[in-house]
């Protein structure tokens, strides 16, 4: 049993609107070994019906909220169709002080001042499998016209691309697979306590296995690689003496793996030999053996 003292963390979830990230944060929030708490966004926007104020948002008026910005009472913010969004420092930070992760759902834009701005974040964007499924989730809410529908897929199509500033990429193609992805993640980062090994975990073993199998040949032509390097004065003798062929070499192929499969596939496959015999001959294609500096692939 592998378990440890936890480091309560800001969890930033963001996506394209439709993406699903209410679908997955409540269900996440029904993991109680997660420690979660969940902010509760700020907003200027009328609530629709059920909407509690103070439960699912602070409905305030266009002016406090933009008093709360003077104040710097805002971890983040953002305009969009015409209605302020925004996360209230106060609740985040009384949250953390009591041992709670908390997890921001926020726009993209918002998720982009708080990965800036703030310590201590964690950051995950949820990626639809495909434009047309985000289109079809936007088009089943009956609460929105068409030309509002339109302007979160135009607003989608720009944000996408922002992925890069996250630290993970999480495909949400079912429920199930983005919790169990997502549930990974904060247990390899120690925000929650894991009870067990986590995927990460298992992965590395069995990378680990495969390169001592199968590679270790390329892991001595690389250390002999980088020693030319050392004496032609192209890197530093520290650089060398802390350079690690075979660690890296599993570090790089693990952290590949790792991250492709959130952003795209079943997540069972990472503890399948025959998958990542597969993946691994594809991606050492990919090493740079003259160079100590590696690249994920994409």
């Amino acid at each position: 049993m592998n378990k440890y003292q936890h480091k309560p963390r800001m969890i930033v979830v963001s996506g394209p609107s439709g993406v699903g990230k209410g679908s997955i944060n409540t269900k996440l929030r029904e993991d109680e070994h997660l420690n979660l708490a969940f902010s509760v966004s700020m907003t200027t926007r009328k609530p629709r019906n059920g909407e509690i104020d103070g439960v699912h948002y602070f409905f305030v008026t266009r002016e406090q909220f933009e008093q709360a910005i003077v104040n710097k009472e805002l971890i983040e913010y953002a305009e969009f169709v015409g209605n302020y969004y925004g996360t209230p420092r106060k609740y985040v930070e009384d949250q953390i002080k009591n041992g709670k992760n908390v997890i921001l759902e926020i726009e993209v834009d918002g998720a982009t001042q708080a990965i800036k701005n703030e310590k201590n974040v964690l950051s995950i964007f949820l990626m639809p499998p495909t434009l047309e499924e985000l289109a079809s989730r936007l088009q089943g809410r009956q609460s929105e016209p068409l030309d509002v529908i339109k302007s979160r897929l135009d607003k989608a199509m720009l944000e996408v691309p922002l992925k890069h500033n996250y630290q993970y990429v999480v495909e949400n193609d079912t429920v199930e697979n983005a919790v169990e992805k997502i549930t990974d993640i904060l247990e390899k980062e120690k925000a929650a306590i894991c009870q067990n090994q986590t995927i990460y975990d298992q992965l590395k073993k069995l990378i680990t296995k495969i390169v001592k199998e199968k590679y270790m040949f390329f892991v001595e032509n690389w250390e002999v690689n980088i020693k030319t390097l050392k004496d032609k004065g192209l890197i530093t003798t520290k650089e060398y003496k802390d350079f690690d062929a075979e660690d890296k070499l599993i570090n790089t192929l693990t952290e590949n793996v790792y991250h492709r499969n959130l952003a795209h596939g079943d997540f069972k496959d990472l503890l399948s030999e025959k998958y990542l015999i597969n993946r691994v001959e594809r991606l050492m294609f990919k090493i740079n053996f003259f160079s100590i500096a590696q690249k994920y692939d994409d």
